[in-house]
């Protein structure tokens, strides 16, 4: 097998490339995929690889060191990575015979060192294969954060602040659900197409389509390249959406004809969806800081047949001289933390230090967008992350500064949990789908 058609090797080739260069998994991936020569198989295996040795680095460092006489820091880099594909498949990957894992870990370490390195390989792989049943994590009792971010991989600083807020059943239950592949969902484009009819186009191709949990438009879709593929998706028939961030339109209750702001609206997936509730009726105005970004709601708006919306470079942090309207959109640039699931370099990339910086962004912009809300109208705040410095702090303060507005109530049956009924936060465990915040503000002083 060459290399440009091995999976593993290019799983290990990718992770090198990640440490290396600093860039995103997901352009990484992308850009792996376009230029190998991989079966629709052997794609789904790379990507698993890669997406998961990411996901689960810190665990499966702890795992290493424990059987390996050579301290990680001393590991070459590459080795290291072939080490941490190898471990990841004989603990996760049941389907992956153990000696497949291992004689595949050993070629890899060959390929990427010598004769020796291979040996190394062959012998601590061995060791975790003998000793993975016995593995010994620090007390959950003792130590919940250790425990916790040991086993399931993430920084003691992510699962401490989880720990603070929803105690140590909660947290647990919300690492191991950002741990699970995601599932590819779709928003149908009732623009174009109704849900019974994407649905029935898809089940023809084979694909298992089932319905969202809250919403008519969102449907779940398996295998995920049938829907990614599909000449429907170019056609604007539906766009890959999760249903936690499909809700945010549903939650400002827009109206056909109204005029409504998204103040950071790329790559366009929220606003595009306001349009569809809208009918494409109204005029709502997309903003962004980059021009590059803004191209894609500009994109993603032709190929969905709406007219309604118009862009503009714009930084939301500044006063933009909007005269009042009666919905406002601010979907704050965060930390992500709720899309781990999607992303998990995130957890490796974010530093608790940095949520200060963007909290005062997103103080900015909720105080900027304060003055572009009419009368009696609404201002939604959301973001995709979970940590309450960015959520409910935020919409605390921007009461505070902001006596004009109250926290307005979400529709009856809106999902999400909260100690208001005005703020929810949605989570992968509970709720299904990605983690996700949303505060409701109604202007009620004018």
């Amino acid at each position: 097998m060459g290399r440009s058609t091995d999976p593993r090797y290019l799983a290990v080739d990718t992770l090198n490339k990640l440490e290396s260069s600093g860039e995103f998994l997901k352009d990484l991936l992308d850009a792996q995929l376009q230029k190998s020569s991989l079966s629709r198989l052997d794609q789904g295996l790379f990507t698993e690889l890669v997406m998961g040795t990411v996901r689960m680095k810190r665990s499966l460092d702890y795992v290493l060191a424990q059987f390996s006489k050579r301290p990680l820091a001393k590991i070459h880099p590459a080795l290291l990575n072939v080490l941490r594909i190898g471990v990841y498949q004989l603990l996760y990957l049941d389907r992956i015979p153990p000696s497949a894992a291992v004689n595949e870990a050993v070629k890899l370490a060959r390929a990427f060192g010598h004769e020796g390195t291979a040996k190394f390989a062959n012998g601590v792989l061995r060791q975790v294969l003998r000793g993975r049943d016995s593995l010994v994590y620090p007390s959950l009792e003792e130590h919940p954060a250790e425990h916790l971010g040991l086993k399931y991989s993430y920084p003691d600083w992510i699962v401490e602040h989880w720990l603070d807020r929803w105690g140590v059943e909660e947290t647990a239950a919300l690492c191991r659900a950002l741990n699970e592949p995601p599932q590819l969902q779709i928003r149908v484009n009732t623009l174009k197409a109704s849900p019974a009819e994407v649905r029935a186009h898809l089940e023809d191709r084979g694909a298992s389509v089932e319905p969202g949990r809250y919403l008519p438009e969102i449907f779940t879709v398996e295998p995920a390249h049938l829907a990614v593929a599909d000449p429907w998706l170019d056609q604007g028939m539906f766009y890959i959406q999760d249903e936690s961030s499909a809700l945010a339109a549903h939650a400002l209750q827009v109206e056909p004809g109204q005029t409504v702001y998204d103040l950071c609206s790329a790559p366009g997936g929220k606003i595009t969806h306001l349009a569809q509730l809208m009918q494409d009726q109204g005029r709502i105005l997309a903003f962004d800081v980059s021009p590059r970004r803004l191209a894609l709601v500009e994109e993603n708006a032709r190929r969905l047949g709406i007219s309604s919306i118009a862009t503009a470079v714009g930084d939301a942090t500044q006063d933009l001289q909007l005269p009042p309207a009666p919905r406002v959109l601010v979907d704050a640039p965060c930390s992500g933390l709720g899309t781990m699931g999607h992303r998990p370099d995130i957890r490796w990339r974010k530093r608790a230090e940095e949520i200060k910086d963007l909290v005062e962004i997103q103080k900015g912009i909720l105080h900027q967008a304060a003055g572009y809300v009419d009368g009696q109208g609404l201002l939604l705040y959301t973001t995709c992350t979970l940590t309450s410095w960015e959520n409910e702090e935020v919409a605390h303060w921007f009461l505070a500064e902001h006596p004009e507005f109250r926290g307005e109530p979400f529709p009856e049956g809106f999902p999400g949990c909260g100690p208001e009924p005005w703020l929810k936060t949605l989570l992968p465990h509970r709720h299904g789908g990605d983690g996700f915040f949303l505060a409701l503000f109604r202007k009620v002083k004018f």
